[in-house]
């Protein structure tokens, strides 16, 4: 497995790229949520890697990427690991999706790095993960975390996170996955994103960006979305039904085919 190693922090990543060889492509970056990995893309691969490179990464801390010294997380620092990888990977500038805690560290990156973005992409994400809906409570999951770990708290209220069509397959692949990240990690991630409220930047990213969001989501709400849509000044929202705050993983070629033609109108404006 490829890896960076970048000041104290070695980053896992993964390349796809299945576009002829003699032409130029774009690069999109794929950003995983907390407890998450770069295998959580693996479905959107396909669609996209055809007509584009695709770097994946694991956050640090996540998987196979180390934890920050001393186990703290700062937005900054996370919007700047993005571009640390880009540096270390010498590239200049990416198509950005993130996903969940991956779009918040996302849309931070997109305000300090305006110059490094072509497009960004947000998949049931927030600027403000503390506002979420009233089922769902922040104190639950810290004990959740503390007592049982990563894999037990994405199995408590899978039923939140995903919609009821979804397959107890994806779901235990899903919790698995996220069990690779150790429980401490996710709770300092989670305790650095509570305490973030980018609403005020909004109007301050211009980059062209497309909001991909879920009716039935409580974790990422719709009002979230259509906050976001409201104060952006270049976006694009679009909502989905039946499907959970997991959508990424639940309906992955839907969105990137609607991520892969998004991003084909800006490269052709």
């Amino acid at each position: 497995m490829p890896y960076l190693q970048l000041n104290e922090t070695r980053f896992h990543y993964h390349w796809d790229d299945y576009t002829e060889p003699w032409k130029s492509k774009s690069v999109v970056l794929l950003h995983h949520s907390a407890a998450g990995n770069l295998h959580r893309w693996r479905s959107w691969v396909p669609t996209l890697a055809r007509h584009h490179r695709v770097l994946r990464f694991d956050m640090r801390g996540h998987s196979s990427s180390q934890p920050p010294p001393e186990g703290a997380y700062s937005l900054p620092g996370l919007a700047a690991d993005i571009a640390a990888v880009m540096d270390g990977l010498e590239i200049e500038k990416v198509h950005l999706v993130g996903a969940s805690a991956g779009g918040i560290v996302s849309l931070r990156f997109a305000h300090d790095f305006p110059q490094r973005i072509h497009s960004l992409s947000l998949v049931a994400s927030t600027p403000k993960l503390a506002q979420m809906g009233p089922g769902i409570e922040a104190g639950v999951w810290k004990r959740t975390l503390e007592e049982q770990g990563t894999k037990t708290w994405l199995l408590s209220d899978s039923q939140k996170r995903f919609g009821p069509r979804s397959e107890p397959g994806l779901i235990e692949w899903y919790a698995a996955e996220g069990g690779k990240t150790q429980a401490d990690v996710v709770l300092a991630l989670q305790g650095c994103l509570l305490q973030e409220d980018l609403t005020p930047l909004l109007p301050q990213i211009a980059t062209p960006t497309l909001i991909l969001g879920s009716a039935q989501d409580e974790i990422t709400p719709p009002e979230v979305q259509h906050l976001m849509a409201e104060q952006m000044p270049r976006v694009r929202l679009q909502m989905f039904e039946d499907v959970g705050h997991n959508m990424k993983v639940e309906i992955p070629d839907l969105l990137a085919r609607t991520v892969r033609d998004f991003i084909g109108e800006i490269e052709s404006a």
